[in-house]
């Protein structure tokens, strides 16, 4: 009798971990999130702007359109994000399945991934997180993070604790930029280090023109693609 319990306990364990591994190797479909990411520039953008969400799973899935569907953000549609994230101050919108920001300019300066991501244990990003374990995460910004300031090692406004908070999220995930920041234009060796430290904990992806290009994924060995390091 004993045998049997312990024979179910670790079959339930093992497909315990079986799902969970099935979850997490589930991507985004790449045309999906091109119309996830056309909708965001839409609806938000402002100029430099971040914005995160988490849907159930199936938003991510193949042929689903965040324009017709009536399900996709509804409880964040009546809201001016735009205006919100516009602010000098706490530029920083935090929904039902949505977060956003713009620059913060007031009392100092703060770049929009910086605002979601921090701090790491509690910041709006570990809180959208935690409101749907095993749905789909996109994380955009309109420019790629700063080598100098958003990736940089052991820095005051590095945003790499909030990396390592999408790492961990067990659901479908993805990370997206559409351009280059400016400052990093003319260092294509340091930014293709730079975005591996992305690409090696979550998918990295450039979206642009109606198109995402895959950078990067975890367990990857290739370096990120030439398509995701210049503007041209």
């Amino acid at each position: 009798m004993v045998c049997i319990v312990l024979s179910r306990a670790l079959l339930v364990v093992s497909l315990l971990h079986l799902y969970s591994q099935s979850v997490e190797c589930e991507s985004v479909d790449i045309k999906t999130l091109a119309r996830i990411t056309r909708f965001f520039h839409q609806n938000y953008e402002i100029g430099q702007y971040a914005v995160a969400i988490n849907v159930p799973k199936n938003q991510c899935k193949k042929n689903f359109n965040p324009s017709t569907s009536r399900d996709f953000l509804n409880e964040d549609n009546n809201i001016d994000v735009r205006n919100i994230i516009s602010a000098g101050e706490k530029p920083v919108y935090e929904g039902k399945e949505l977060i956003a920001a713009g620059v913060q300019r007031t009392p100092n300066t703060a770049h929009s991934e910086f605002l979601l991501m921090n701090p790491p244990d509690n910041s709006p990003l570990t809180r959208l997180l935690n409101k749907r374990k095993n749905g789909c995460v996109v994380f955009y910004t309109l420019n790629s993070p700063c080598m100098n300031t958003c990736l940089r090692d052991h820095g005051r406004y590095n945003i790499k604790g909030g990396l390592n908070k999408l790492k961990a999220y067990k659901g479908i995930k993805a990370f997206a930029f559409k351009n280059i920041w400016n400052q990093d234009r003319n260092s294509t060796d340091g930014l293709r280090r730079k975005l591996k430290e992305i690409a090696s904990r979550i998918p990295l992806y450039r979206c642009k023109f109606n198109k995402c290009t895959l950078c990067g994924k975890p367990g990857s060995n290739t370096q990120i693609k030439s398509a995701c390091l210049t503007n041209s």
